[in-house]
């Protein structure tokens, strides 16, 4: 009896020690749970230190604040608080590390989230353990992503389901970029992942209750992981090699060229990847491109085709449009289906080169390419870099980034340029000499590509000269050696491809990062970073033409990075040479300075010695072709200033003329110092006498412009102050005019005073874009303040946005026709009065003529209130019509005023017409409309179909200063788009 009691005394001991226990456990576990040191089913945030990790960005971003923080929890008493403070781009990740379980539909993964502002989203990352970057030579990883935020200021879970689909999906995008050989039978997650980026700025986000629902971790199907999982976890996994990776194999963004004819190892060696080719090549074919060690980029087969699988292996990608606009996106989703169709040896990515809607084709096709805006076109390379920025965050976020540029002139252009050769030549001109060559600006190519690197491509495709559109077949087709222009134009490209390799490391397997400042506005700076190594890219602003601008050694370049660095090493790439730069400490980073700047110039930071083997291997391999394309380069340059010289200044004498006799006399002398450099073996001395060449006939060719340009209303208003091969044109047509007179060249209704004349005459619209924007047509009557006139607006309808240039080209008004005869030249002058200003450089009234098209037009934008003039000149380059067109682009509105037409028939006879120099009041414009787009003609785009412009109602007498409207847009039928599918590929936004 006495045993009893204490046998259950001790029985409920141990049941209360278990309880204990258990709660004890339960209170570890809940403090395991918590900590990021544990493989934990959902997270509460409750405590502890923060667990998510910045990874990347490409928007120069950083975390200014991380803490578990107590203000307004979902749930709970805490939650995860990020500051973010963020440039422009497109994402900031920040990653949870997990325990690596299996891809199944079953795990669904959920997280609150509360922010300002929309458009966090949450994924997850899937790591292909046995497969390789090719590039990095690390695990290939891809993010599978799911919800999105969308409830600004509210707390919103966000989750990701349908794992399974959603892994298929990228494991077809990785092989269609990397090869069918990846192995995807042990791919594993390892990470939560959010983009955290809404814009630039600064901003905090708040996460809460994690949850792992379905987490299926691979221990518990066979599979091990480290036991230190968590500690061994890397955002960018290493490679087997990573230095030998980077810096001992070839790592260059891909170039292709658009294949005219030319050799292919020739090609090769120049540093092309692949071709671009307008039919589906011959099984034959593609074994000599394979032979030569490139790849080739073609139309879809319009019939089943058979190729060896080595054979096939030469097809990088399937071409889907070289000029894809809105109303091609059904035909581009077919494509697509056809390619999913095909054998699988036969599969390949999807390319196209888009006009407009770039994120739309984006989500169609693999590969989204993007024409640069045209140097010709309206607005610096500051406004081209920014518009191509933009475009690029929308097609990486699938692809690789593409940029399409040309080569050659635009055959618009190059009309007039002939017409001009006609006149002020005729004695000379005939079809058997050099006055046939096809003029080349071979530092456009240069600039260009730098351009498009900095905008983030990874890809580059190259327009090359093709068949003149009269068949003229003694004209040179692609690149050639034959005519010093075509020299000068692929020393050009061969220097650039040079650099590229020199830059494509950082390009391929970097990362873009915040950009050094520069204390000169005309400088464009861009940073890249590769295992603590940084790439600099300072490159000049060009405001002005072609690639006529202000000397740019005139003061120094000084740099500054706010990029923490231990190394206080500074590379300058130039002249063939590796220079070290003495660089001083700068508030978190360095600062150095260059005292003649080139136009564009590059810098390295790096102590690592891999790095300086690797730049000292390349330069030892380009020294020599480095210098002869620098004397070549110099060469044609020269010859382009000399023949300025003599038009500008015939008679000499002139103090003026003195002064750049002098400097083409001096810049002779450097180019003959460099070729005697050459001969005796110093490579390195004879690319520094030809730059300083180079930078002397700049300098007269700068002349030559600021004094032409003196007198035309803008720099659109003259093809001849575009382009330096062209300025001796400005000069010798103002001596054919000038025993010449302008006469009226009338154009019915073109003194706007009349709507009804107006109608009766021709005048005609189209528009499209009527679910984007709000038009309006309406003529003015005159007031005290202001002539009549006609109000062209386009207006952001709703939440709709109204991109510039091609993309939002929404009304267009034709002018009625007046008869013109070849070899004529014509000035259409006019005002343009502006309603309200345009914050886009690439939006305002786009006004050309149907003789040359929208690529040679002048875009007029500016203050509300402001009076701006417009001036074209055309050569007349065929019989028939010229009508004068006016065309919104993105948000407009502005009165056209006073638009009235002339015309003089320049001497062709110049010896019989002894002349002194003029000011000049003879010129052209420019743009590239349709770079290799022979179906792009003007006058056939001017006979497709328009929509005349109609009233419902007879005219009716309006007070003075009320507008009578001639067409409210839902009483307009629009049987066809605004501008046809093959309008100008490459009259970009800015034109």
């Amino acid at each position: 009896m006495d045993r009893q009691p204490t046998q259950s005394l001790k029985n409920h001991i141990w049941r209360t020690a278990g309880s204990l226990v258990a709660i004890l456990l339960c209170s570890l576990s809940y403090v395991c749970f918590c900590s990021p040191c544990y493989a934990q089913m959902q997270d509460s945030f409750e405590g502890g230190v923060p667990r998510w990790k910045f990874v990347e960005s490409d928007s120069s971003a950083q975390l200014t604040l991380q803490e578990i923080s107590l203000v307004s929890p979902h749930g709970g008493q805490t939650s995860e608080m990020l500051q973010v403070a963020s440039g422009n781009g497109t994402f900031i990740y920040v990653a949870y590390p997990i325990e690596p379980c299996v891809v199944v539909d079953e795990f669904q993964p959920r997280l609150w989230t509360r922010c300002a502002s929309a458009g966090l989203r949450v994924g997850v990352r899937i790591v292909f353990p046995s497969s390789f970057h090719p590039v990095t030579g690390g695990r290939l990883t891809a993010i599978a992503w799911g919800d999105t935020y969308s409830d600004p200021g509210q707390w919103q879970a966000l989750k990701l389901t349908n794992l399974q689909k959603l892994f298929e999906a990228e494991v077809v995008a990785l092989r269609q970029r990397y090869g069918p050989n990846i192995v995807i039978e042990d791919a594993f997650i390892d990470s939560i992942v959010m983009n955290v980026f809404t814009g630039p700025g600064n901003y905090r986000l708040l996460i809460d209750d994690l949850n792992l629902q379905g987490h299926i971790s691979l221990p518990s199907v066979g599979r091990s992981i480290p036991v230190n999982w968590r500690e061994a976890w890397l955002w960018r996994p290493e490679s087997v090699n990573p230095e030998g990776r980077f810096w001992n194999a070839m790592n260059r963004p891909e170039v292709w060229l658009q294949y005219q004819g030319e050799s292919l190892p020739w090609i090769k060696s120049l540093g092309i990847t692949g071709l671009v080719v307008g039919r589906v090549p011959s099984e034959d074919q593609l074994r000599v491109i394979q032979d030569a060690k490139l790849s080739v980029v073609c139309p879809l087969p319009q019939a089943n085709v058979s190729y060896t699988a080595s054979t096939s292996a030469a097809i990088r990608g399937w071409l889907i449009g070289a000029a894809l606009d809105s109303s091609q996106t059904a035909l581009a989703r077919e494509q697509v289906n056809r390619v999913a169709q095909m054998p699988a040896e036969l599969k390949r990515p999807v390319f196209g080169e888009a006009l407009e809607q770039y994120w739309a084709f984006s989500r169609i096709a693999d590969e989204v390419i993007v024409p640069i805006p045209d140097s010709m076109s309206a607005g610096d390379s500051l406004d081209h870099l920014t518009w191509l920025r933009t475009q690029l965050a929308s097609t990486t976020r699938r692809g690789r980034g593409w940029v399409a540029t040309n080569i050659g002139v635009d055959p618009q252009w190059l009309k007039q340029y002939r017409s001009a050769q006609r006149i002020v030549e005729s004695e000379a001109f005939t079809s058997d000499n050099e006055a046939y060559e096809i003029p080349t600006d071979p530092r456009t190519l240069r600039h260009q590509v730098v351009q498009s690197i900095a905008a983030g491509a990874t890809g580059l495709t190259l327009r090359s000269p093709g068949p003149d559109e009269r068949g003229n077949d003694k004209l040179p087709q692609g690149l050639e050696l034959n005519t010093k222009p075509g020299r000068a134009q692929v020393a050009s490209l061969r220097w650039t491809m040079n650099d590229l390799t020199l830059w494509g490391p950082w390009i391929v397997a970097g990362q873009q990062v915040r950009a050094p400042t520069a204390n000169r506005a005309d400088y464009l700076t861009n940073a890249w970073i590769l295992h603590n190594s940084y790439l600099v890219i300072a490159q000049k602003i060009r405001t002005t033409g072609d690639s006529i601008s202000d000397p740019a050694r005139a003061q120094p370049l000084i740099c500054a990075t706010s990029v923490a660095t231990n190394t206080r090493q500074v590379f300058r790439v130039t002249a063939g040479e590796y220079e070290r730069i003495d660089a001083a400490a700068a508030p978190g980073g360095l600062q150095w300075t260059v005292n003649q700047p080139a136009d564009i110039e590059t810098f390295i930071i790096s102590e690592n010695p891999n790095v300086t083997r690797y730049v000292n291997r390349h330069l030892a391999e380009t020294r020599v072709s480095v210098a002869e394309d620098q004397l070549e380069l110099a060469t044609y340059q020269l010859n382009l200033a000399s023949d300025l010289l003599i038009a500008r200044f015939p008679e000499g004498g002139a103090m003026e003329a003195r002064g750049q006799f002098s400097l083409q006399t001096r810049a002779r002398r450097q180019l003959e110092e460099g070729l005697q450099a050459l001969r005796s073996g110093s490579a390195s001395a004879a690319t520094t006498r030809a730059l300083q060449s180079l930078a002397t006939s700049q300098m007269i060719l700068d002349d030559g412009e600021r004094a032409a340009r003196s007198s035309l209303v803008s720099r659109q208003s003259s093809p001849f102050v575009l382009h330096p091969a062209a300025l001796k044109y400005h000069w010798k047509l103002a001596q054919a005019c000038a025993r010449s007179q302008w006469r009226d060249l009338p154009i019915a209704g073109a003194d706007l005073t009349s709507l009804d004349a107006m109608l009766k005459s021709g005048w005609t619209q189209e528009q499209r874009l009527q679910d984007q924007a709000e038009m309006r047509v309406e003529w003015i009557p005159p007031t005290s303040q202001s002539s009549q006139g006609l109000r062209l607006a386009a207006y952001e309808k709703g939440e709709a946005t109204l991109p510039g240039g091609y993309e939002g080209a929404s009304l267009r008004i034709r002018s009625a026709a007046a008869q013109v005869k070849e070899g004529q030249l014509v000035r259409i002058k006019a005002r343009a009065r502006i309603q309200v200003a345009s914050q886009d450089p690439s939006s305002g009234l786009l006004v050309y003529d149907n003789q040359v098209g929208p690529g040679l037009g002048q875009l007029v934008r500016g203050q509300p209130g402001e009076l701006k003039e417009i001036e074209l000149y055309r050569f007349i380059v065929r019989d028939g019509e010229l009508r004068v067109l006016a065309e919104c682009r993105g948000p407009c509105d502005i009165v056209l005023e006073s638009l009235s037409a002339s015309v003089i028939e320049p001497a062709t006879n110049r010896q019989s017409y002894p002349t002194t120099p003029v000011k000049p009041s003879v010129n052209l414009p420019v743009n590239n409309p349709s770079a290799n787009n022979p179906s792009s003609d003007p006058t056939l785009q001017a006979a497709q179909s328009t929509t005349p412009i109609q009233t419902e109602n007879p005219i009716q007498t309006a007070n003075p200063g009320q507008p009578v409207s001639i067409l409210e847009p839902e009483m307009v039928e629009v049987p066809s788009p605004l501008v046809q599918p093959t309008d100008q590929p490459s009259s970009q936004p800015n034109n």
